[in-house]
């Protein structure tokens, strides 16, 4: 029975290492087998982490573009299913610090215009046409992402989709839009 055992070991350890090999190689058939293999367990364990769908297909997407993009650095003695967990786990931790650096800018964003909105009735059509020059002052990609993302209420996914662009430069527009308008109400305040 043990020697049982010892074989399925080997047989299995010969097939991650094949896979492998072709992974690195780019064979077709081995990405559609790894891809087909893990995508749907990777999901799964995605989603126990995010508890988002959405989060979670991206999160996975995201981990086999990188090991795509890396599949060089691969080693075949090394368990294919663990490096793929381990950077699917990863790749969560990097989204939620981005997602809670994101969401804490939102929040000042927010914090200003209420506090744009407890000045006085008379005031805050002021502050409202201010805000929007300073919007509109915004170079011309930062505002038109800002303003889809704010305005127009889409996902950073979705703007990355409809701009053609990658989801972190998405972001990177917005964090730049919102330390722009920060630190222009803040100087508008002295």
């Amino acid at each position: 029975m043990l020697y049982i055992s010892i074989i399925n070991v080997k047989i299995l350890t010969l097939s991650n290492k094949k896979l492998i090999k072709g992974l690195k190689k780019n064979d077709p058939s081995a990405w559609r087998q790894a891809v087909e293999k893990f995508s749907d367990s990777l999901y799964a364990f995605a989603l126990s982490k995010c508890s988002d769908h959405e989060m979670a297909s991206e999160i996975v997407q995201q981990v086999f573009v990188k090991t795509f993009e890396n599949k060089d650095k691969l080693n075949p003695n090394y368990s294919l299913k663990s490096f793929l967990y381990k950077s699917t786990y990863n790749k969560f931790i990097d989204l939620y610090r981005k997602k809670k650096s994101m969401s804490a800018l939102h929040e000042q964003y927010y914090f200003l215009l209420e506090q744009l909105s407890s000045d006085n009735e008379n005031d805050l059509s002021d502050k409202l046409k201010m805000m929007n020059l300073k919007i509109e002052s915004l170079p011309s990609r930062t505002k038109e992402i800002f303003c889809l993302s704010k305005q127009s209420g889409l996902s950073n996914v979705e703007i990355s989709e409809i701009l053609d662009i990658s989801l972190k430069t998405v972001e990177g527009h917005i964090t730049k839009a919102f330390k722009l308008l920060r630190n222009e109400l803040i100087s508008s305040k002295n």
